[in-house]
């Protein structure tokens, strides 16, 4: 039987002199749909050379960052009652400062608590002294010094031998971040120094243990602030805020962070240099400048220091760079 369509296929059957009929197939489809590249990521802008010519500055330059975080408590242990018996007194407050020497609270036996119940608040005082041979009041004390976290006992109250009866902290950290952008690199044993937010006279030196950058955020971290002298009244889980001192230099050369060029993480500045011997295809460089050009960025670009101020000199007074004498 004869194919109808025959007549129709006729041209498509035809083959081109040289030319596979699938390759031909490709160069049409791309010339009707051509492929866009993909764009390059991440690469910095292209810069050309520019005319405005500065200075290389010495100065003094001080680093500091705000930052802000809450007090958390760290190496913990609790302190347990020795034996069946009552509470009488406990003698400390939350968030006291408390060492081995510092009387927590003060027990007695349950034998001794049924004999001072039954002599009444006037014999008090007598049955205590008559009975003191044989039954004593026992002090309750810290095994380390530390910050009283918790409070389980109360005055007057029965406990049985093993209840827990405080929790001591011997480190409180501070688990915080900055909450500006930060340009220069951190360093375990940076110090900080901290405020309580509801009472700024409760301050606090720190020192950095640990820091970790923000996902997303490459200028802002989390930060564990360790605090280096415990004292009373540092509320667990109390707001600090402060600053954080990363770097001081003093007589040292400075040039704007956005004067200089960042390619594959090195850093170049376009700088005067002195030149010796020339030949046609060398140049001697005998010592660098004190002069460079700014480079110049694509209209419509903006650098980020441009958006947030980086650190200034020393002798530019902003409220966080100081300039020393």
């Amino acid at each position: 039987m004869k194919d109808s369509r025959a007549g129709f296929m006729e041209p498509a059957a035809k083959a081109v002199p040289g030319l596979r009929p699938g390759l031909l197939a490709c160069a049409f489809a791309a010339l009707l749909f051509p492929v866009r590249p993909a764009p390059a990521a991440d690469l910095p802008p292209p810069v050309t050379v520019g005319e405005i010519e500065r200075t290389i500055k010495k100065d003094d330059l001080e680093v500091v960052t705000r930052v802000t975080g809450l007090a958390t408590a760290q190496d913990t242990y609790d302190v347990y009652a020795p034996f069946d018996g009552r509470v009488e007194d406990v003698m400390v407050e939350l968030f006291d400062l408390v060492g081995a020497d510092r009387t927590l609270a003060r027990m007695i036996s349950t034998d001794m608590a049924a004999l001072l119940d039954s002599s009444g608040e006037a014999n008090k005082k007598q049955t205590e002294e008559r009975w003191q041979d044989v039954y004593d009041y026992y002090p309750i004390k810290p095994e380390f010094q530390g910050i009283v976290t918790n409070i389980y006992a109360e005055p007057r109250t029965r406990i049985s031998k093993g209840d827990r009866l405080f929790t001591v902290a011997k480190k409180v950290v501070i688990l915080g971040r900055n909450t500006e952008k930060l340009y220069s690199g951190l360093a375990p044993g940076m110090t900080a120094e901290l405020a309580y937010a509801k009472d700024s006279e409760i301050k606090l030196k720190t020192r950095l243990v640990n820091f970790m950058p923000l996902k997303g955020s490459p200028y802002f971290n989390r930060l564990w602030l360790e605090v280096s002298a415990l004292q009373s009244g540092l509320r667990i889980g109390g707001q600090f805020d402060g600053y954080l001192l990363v770097g001081r230099s003093e007589n040292t050369l400075l040039v704007p962070r956005t004067s200089l060029l960042d390619r594959s993480g090195r850093k170049y500045l376009i700088l005067e240099v002195e030149t010796g011997l020339v030949t046609e295809t060398q140049t001697e460089i005998l010592r660098p400048g004190a002069h460079f050009l700014e480079p110049k960025y694509p209209s419509g670009w903006k650098a980020d220091a441009e958006e947030t101020k980086p650190a200034k000199a020393a002798g530019e007074s902003d409220g966080k760079n100081k300039k020393t004498d």
